[in-house]
């Protein structure tokens, strides 16, 4: 596990397909803001008869978990589109797989990594600010995440992540947040 999260490939091609046909299916609606997102167009999955379908089997497989599918969606990130740096505290796991990019500048995953080192050499100089800040147990670093078309990122609630804002092209990803708390 990379800073709390993993990367992985989960979806055959086929299960990414489908997927993308149930996204073209669900009726779409822009939010300039919906929580964390903004500029994003969501398409919120209303039924839970998907379990039935290849891609969400394979997700509950990867989910190894007791807490039902609590959450399912798609955004997409168009020019201007960002998600703000959050943690997912609705969710004991989410899984976010990017199903399509197209021509994407900007639009990273990106994760916010605790700073553990606490010695430094000694011939290393540490400057820091008039209250002796040095960030030692604070999320501070900033984790680039390189996720291609088909791949999938699994977390926690309390990772903290976002997406860098898009400056070119779109991003077409499935979210499903798996937890106690009802909201599917």
């Amino acid at each position: 596990m990379m800073g709390g999260y993993t990367k992985e490939t989960l979806l055959s091609p086929e299960e990414i397909q489908e997927a993308l046909d149930l996204y073209h299916q669900t009726p779409m609606d822009q939010y300039w803001q919906f929580y964390n997102l903004y500029k994003v167009e969501r398409r919120d999955v209303k039924s839970s008869d998907l379990m039935d379908s290849g891609f969400m089997k394979t997700l509950h497989k990867r989910a190894r978990t007791e807490c039902p599918l609590s959450s399912l969606y798609f955004l997409k990130y168009i020019p201007g589109s960002f998600t703000k740096v959050h943690g997912d505290n609705g969710s004991d796991l989410t899984i976010v797989t990017l199903l399509e990019s197209s021509d994407l500048v900007g639009g990273h995953s990106i994760a916010m990594g605790t700073y553990e080192e606490k010695s430094r050499p000694r011939d290393w100089d540490a400057v820091r600010d008039e209250h002796g800040y040095n960030g030692y147990g604070q999320d501070i670093i900033t984790d680039v995440i390189d996720i291609k078309d088909g791949e999938s990122l699994c977390y926690g609630p309390h990772l903290q992540h976002g997406v860098s804002k898009v400056y070119q092209g779109h991003r077409i990803v499935l979210v499903t947040w798996w937890s106690n708390k009802k909201e599917f």
